[in-house]
């Protein structure tokens, strides 16, 4: 659940500043300053449970979600919870782990082998251990 609301706070942030208005046809919402285009609402919905169902009903549940989300996360941007030392921590966290995942995704899908590949890497690598830090 953390990493879902995580995912979706940062897609949210990533979207907050709107550099152009887009025009009023490519527009299902404004919440603030901040503009739900088309395109992005037809993503997010049709990569939801809502999408499945594809009434005007799912429809209007969806956006009112989305402005939900909106509403919340500009909050949390105007009170500068996105330079919160815990939350700049999850979203390393989050980078560090989407990156592995890819990583390893990509290498499996090469027909790689993963202990090879591991190993190939610390073969190349400068690894030091100091072993009193582990005592």
């Amino acid at each position: 659940m953390n990493r879902i609301l995580l995912f979706l706070t940062l897609l949210g942030l990533a979207g907050c500043g709107n550099p152009q208005t887009p025009s009023p046809q490519d527009t299902v919402a404004q919440v603030g300053n901040y503009y739900i285009t088309r395109q992005e609402f037809e993503e997010a919905y049709k990569d939801s449970s809502y999408g499945a169902q594809g009434t005007l009903a799912s429809r209007k549940i969806f956006l009112n979600n989305m402005i939900n989300q909106k509403l919340i996360l500009l909050d949390a941007e105007k009170r500068g919870l996105g330079k919160n030392k815990e939350f700049l921590k999850m979203v390393e966290n989050f980078w560090q782990q989407s990156l592995l995942t890819m990583a390893m995704q990509e290498k499996t899908q090469e027909g790689g082998n993963l202990d090879t590949w591991v190993q190939y890497l610390k073969s190349n690598a400068k690894i030091e251990i100091n072993q009193e830090a582990l005592k």
